[in-house]
């Protein structure tokens, strides 16, 4: 009967698709695989249980490839194991909690048993995650954030200080403090009040939610009034800055002129869409791959940040480690899990996380 159970059990391990290399890698810790729960770039995760004593774990399977990835998950996830209990409780309890690292005798297989945690609700991941392919965009993020007018003007500044043709006005100089903000005013006034494109606009009115499917009204309105207030800059600029005029006095004629012009305001377009994407779906967690107005490495800024107390917590924790000297570089919604018992956000993946500078 005993080798009927044990056969059967191999046969669904298989039959699920588990590496038979991990499978006996795992079985030199005493454990067996119940179930398989996520991949990663450098490892894979299973559900993991003592059949003598009935507890399930999280078992990490790392492949010892020759790179550098190995070695690093090794590292860090010892410092945690060694470490953890050492840090303040706000920190400690939303870091995976480690048990064991092991390795098989032929160093080909790192082994790492953690505590099992649960994947958070399916609206928290939407609210406060990138927008991964574990997340989807939500709607009632962006309305947060949209309908806050300090977040807003907190975006809008952000833009105004990364959008490269404003840079690069009046011979690098940029915007001064003074004009950004009567900027950003200008820009909040005309999203409040709802005002279109302006008939004189360079660019054709065009329909955004068709060209950015998941743009949202509201996400329209403020990309139509930051572009027209740039663009309301650039024309201003363009009889008086140096480099705008080299540029522009090149044309043949009016219309080249023109249509030169308008190619300066659709790059500021392309900046524009990039960062107010990133600022409305990827800013709340620092980001594997962070990019745009803001710091990828500390997350949202203040007042977004505000908005969304549940991620003050992580927040807090990434932001311990930075003044550590280390940063965040794997953080999305397939890394932070939590504890059912109680609610608590826990980050579980530190392979690429605790790195020294």
């Amino acid at each position: 009967m005993k080798l009927l159970l044990e056969n059967w059990r191999k046969y669904l391990r298989e039959d699920v698709g588990f590496d038979p290399a991990h499978t006996t890698a795992i079985e030199t810790t005493g454990l067996v695989i119940n179930r398989k729960l996520g991949k990663g770039s450098f490892g894979t995760v299973y559900e993991v249980e003592n059949k003598e004593t009935g507890q399930r774990f999280a078992a990490k399977v790392v492949s010892n490839l020759g790179g550098s990835g190995y070695h690093e998950e090794e590292k860090n996830y010892n410092w945690i194991m060694k470490n953890r209990d050492k840090l303040p409780d706000e920190i400690k309890q939303h870091l995976v909690e480690v048990y064991e690292i092991t390795k098989t005798e032929d160093k080909q297989f790192l082994i790492i048993i953690m505590e099992q945690l649960e994947e958070p609700p399916r609206n928290v991941i939407d609210q406060i995650f990138a927008h991964d392919k574990k997340s989807e965009y939500s709607l009632e993020k962006e309305a947060r954030i949209l309908k806050n007018p300090e977040a807003v003007y907190e975006i809008v500044l952000g833009i105004l200080d990364t959008d490269k043709m404003l840079k690069n006005m009046r011979d690098y100089r940029g915007l001064s403090n003074t004009e950004k903000t009567k900027a950003a005013n200008n820009i909040i006034g005309a999203f409040t009040s709802n005002k279109g494109v302006p008939k004189n606009a360079t660019r054709h009115v065009y329909d955004m939610l068709s060209t950015f499917p998941d743009a949202s009204p509201l996400w329209q309105r403020l990309f139509n009034a930051t572009l027209n207030e740039i663009e309301s800059i650039l024309r201003g600029a363009s009889e008086t800055d140096g480099r705008l005029i080299r540029m522009l006095g090149k044309a043949k004629d009016e219309k080249e002129r023109e249509r030169t012009f308008r190619s300066l305001v659709w790059a500021s377009a392309g900046s524009i869409e990039i960062d107010l994407d990133y600022a409305i779906k990827n800013q709340i967690i620092p980001v594997k791959y962070g990019a745009g107005p803001f710091d990828p490495q500390r997350g949202a800024p203040e007042k977004v940040a505000d908005i969304f107390p549940e991620t003050e917590s992580i927040l807090n924790t990434i932001q311990y480690f930075a003044k550590m000297g280390w940063r965040a570089r794997d953080i999305h919604a397939g890394n932070i899990m939590m504890r059912a018992d109680t609610n608590q956000l826990v980050i579980t993946d530190v392979g690429l996380f605790v790195v020294e500078r």
